[in-house]
């Protein structure tokens, strides 16, 4: 048993996840509430998505669930987080922040389902250690070492780290956070409350983030058409920025830009008329289809928490981009949002 979560006395059904809205194929997958986003969220330690908020609290107000998690708030906090196995069906519960080292940590995994009684310990270790050297040659690090190092020698360093090096490097993991974290979004005050959102890392040079909505206002008829006001705050400073805002209605962008961010170009997709303040200096390509029918051309809204079926938006945008989705955040009705 690890020191950073407990295990608890429930199994998961076999189709928890999927009730709870995740549809990916990770083995460990982790849930939490989001008092901000008033949602349920999940988190693999690859993707991060909104969940089923209704399912997740019907989960937890089961008899056979509730005396197991009744201490923990997960209802209402996103202080403690459940952790489950996909393979034994085991869940777990533990802070937020020590649950997603653990996702940021595939080995440190391996060793939880062993010491709960896993048989393949060493294949579990070895299929850690080869995901994290899938990871690193990725990496342009790495492919600017790979000839100087060999191969060899870096596993065998990430074996020992992975094992026997794990009770040593737990008090640092406890004090770093993640490298992932959900950005801090919302429909925003007026917003239809039907928020949903994507996010995942990147191995690119740039990011792609996806801010869309049908609308701003809700006051809208046949043949009236007023703009509407979104409000876009951005803080990300990891890399630059392809940002794509997409409304069905019209919609002028307010965009706030924090110091440090690079905003590398602005696509402004709409079927009535967009505008935008605030990006200065920073192209802007439009996409009007009421005046030029010209792709991406689609208003999707909504994330349907699987890359099997991603927005035609989105594969639309990453084409004409080149870059892969870094993130996407919907709602019918939105007035605010933020990209942390």
């Amino acid at each position: 048993m690890s020191n950073l979560v407990e295990r608890l006395n429930a199994t998961a059904h076999p189709r928890l996840e999927r009730t709870l809205g995740y549809q990916a194929n990770s083995r460990w997958v982790a849930w939490h509430w989001e008092p901000q986003l008033n949602q349920a969220m999940y988190n693999d330690g690859e993707n991060i998505g909104t969940g089923n908020g209704v399912a997740w609290q019907v989960f937890l107000q089961h008899p056979q669930v509730s005396p197991s998690v009744q201490d923990y708030n997960l209802a209402a906090a996103d202080q403690y987080w459940l952790l489950l196995d996909r393979h034994s069906r085991n869940l777990y519960v533990g802070l937020g922040p020590d649950v997603q080292s653990l996702l940021e940590a595939p080995e440190s995994l391996a060793l939880l389902a062993s010491l709960d009684g896993n048989n393949d310990f060493f294949q579990e270790i070895g299929d850690a250690i080869k995901d994290n050297l899938e990871r690193l040659t990725n990496s342009e690090g790495f492919r600017n070492l790979k000839n100087l190092i060999p191969l060899g020698v870096g596993a065998a360093s990430i074996a020992a780290v992975g094992v026997g090096g794990w009770y040593w490097l737990k008090p640092i993991l406890e004090r770093q956070p993640a490298a992932t974290e959900t950005p801090l979004v919302a429909c925003g005050e007026g917003g239809s409350g039907d928020f949903s959102a994507y996010f995942a890392r990147t191995m690119g040079s740039k990011e792609l983030h996806v801010i869309s909505v049908y609308e701003a206002r809700s006051d809208h008829s046949a043949g009236y058409h007023p703009t509407g006001l979104v409000e876009v705050k951005v803080q990300r400073q990891e890399k630059p920025i392809i940002l794509a805002l997409s409304s069905y209605e019209p919609v002028h962008w307010n965009v706030t830009l924090s110091p440090g961010v690079e905003i590398e170009q602005i696509i402004l997709n709409g079927y009535h008329q967009q505008s935008i303040s605030g990006v200065d200096g920073v192209p802007v390509d439009k996409y009007i289809h009421k005046r030029i029918r010209y792709r991406p051309g689609h208003f999707s809204y909504k994330w349907l928490n699987t890359l099997e079926y991603k927005p035609l938006l989105v594969q639309r945008l990453e084409q004409y981009t080149r870059t892969q989705l870094t993130s996407f955040q919907g709602c019918y009705r939105g007035t605010s949002f933020q990209l942390k």
